[in-house]
């Protein structure tokens, strides 16, 4: 089986993008324990909330 480096190229830039989709979840759905340690998030983050 031979792979072509478009495709290979393409599986790697679509796992980065979803890896970053559930890391920017994980952000939107969490908060910093410590007083004034978390800086506000953008504005579009808030569409990736799940309460």
């Amino acid at each position: 089986m031979k792979f072509s480096c478009d495709s290979v190229k393409a599986k790697i830039m679509k796992t980065i993008v979803t890896k970053s989709i559930k890391a920017a979840e994980q952000n939107a759905n969490s908060a910093c324990f410590l007083y004034c340690n978390q800086p506000t998030p953008p504005k579009d983050l808030k569409k990736f909330r799940r309460f």
